[in-house]
């Protein structure tokens, strides 16, 4: 018995890993947020499977500890899977785009026994492969692809002109 207690007194003083100590901290329904999102990547669904309203789902990505727990838990889930980010990405860029932006030339025939080819372009698709792949690979942080943030700029007061072309400006 004596030995028992030894071993569990041991098991106790080994460090936790940090997937373990963020688990502790999150608590079980951002976890659970945390394992929606990493399904289609739709914070809002997330939320509302979390039990939170729809809109509280980017704010949730918002938060680092989140955004840490989704990270390491990205990673587990490459290591462990039998699908890589590069077999996605490849399928993405080889089959899914070409078909999207037209490349690849449709051919059929119609009713009356008529052949006919052409191209067909679906750019709503192409921006929804880019997309996916971009969130997939890490290419975007969801606050700022999220985070509703417009910008406009004034050409003319950088100096530059409707052709595009740079004008020497006097240094304010």
């Amino acid at each position: 018995m004596a030995g028992q207690e030894l071993v569990l007194i041991k098991e106790s003083l080994q460090p936790k890993s940090a997937k373990e100590l963020l688990e502790e901290e999150l608590g079980p329904q951002l976890r659970l947020f945390c394992y929606e999102y990493l399904i289609d990547f739709d914070h809002r669904r997330a939320a509302v499977a979390a039990q939170r309203s729809s809109d509280s789902g980017i704010r949730l990505l918002r938060n680092p500890n989140i955004s840490q727990y989704i990270k390491l838990l990205t990673d587990e889930l490459v290591g462990e899977s039998l699908i890589s980010r590069d077999m996605v990405q490849y399928e993405l860029l080889h089959r899914f785009l070409p078909k999207a932006r037209g490349d690849e030339p449709i051919v059929g025939v119609d009713r009356d026994g008529v052949a006919w080819s052409g191209n067909v372009t679906n750019m709503s698709a192409y921006a929804k492969a880019i997309e996916l792949m971009a969130k997939h690979s890490g290419f975007t942080l969801p606050e700022i692809v999220k985070g509703g943030l417009t910008i406009n700029v004034n050409l003319k007061a950088l100096g530059i002109d409707i052709e595009g072309q740079f004008k020497e400006i006097d240094d304010v």
